[in-house]
């Protein structure tokens, strides 16, 4: 029986609970400085990375990339704190421990209204029935630049693997 084209173009989604992830062991408490430099960069930068199925070896691509982020973010701690605004008007990050958000499968997280509003990093997997997985990244410009992110990245997919 031929499928119609209505039935071949819908598309089914499930949807998890973008849960937060703390780091696997204790942190430092207390404020993070940022730089000079780093108060005038405060925006968002957002990556997009795509892993091939590798013969359904990616079946628990989300709880891999769950547990390797626990681990990486004790030595990037600040990263699970939020932005805030000190007494003296800097933009600081403040010890919360709210976590990361990991946003499982398809999520649609909503967008700030302004900086503090958002955790410094926000990260969605996107399983596909093949086995591969779409990894989005959404990391504020302030805490890292362009070489710190990548370092970032390459941690986390270090100890996932």
């Amino acid at each position: 029986m031929e499928k119609s084209n209505e039935e071949v173009s819908q598309l089914s989604v499930t949807q998890g609970d973008p849960p937060l992830v703390c780091p696997a062991e204790e942190t430092e408490k207390g404020f993070y400085f940022l730089s000079n430099i780093d108060q005038n960069i405060a925006v968002v930068v957002r990556t997009i990375c795509c892993f091939m199925s590798n013969e359904n070896e990616n079946e628990n691509a989300d709880k891999m990339i769950k547990d390797a982020i626990s681990k990486v973010l004790v030595h990037y701690y600040p990263l699970v704190w939020r932005l805030t605004i000190s007494s003296e008007g800097n933009l600081i990050v403040d010890c919360t421990g709210e976590g990361a958000t990991l946003g499982k499968l398809v999520y649609d997280i909503p967008g700030a209204k302004n900086i503090l509003e958002m955790p410094p990093l926000v990260a969605q997997v996107t399983k596909f029935q093949c086995g591969g997985f779409v990894l989005g990244l959404c990391m504020n410009h302030c805490m890292f630049d362009g070489i710190g992110a990548m370092k970032f990245v390459n941690s986390w997919g270090e100890v996932a693997r």
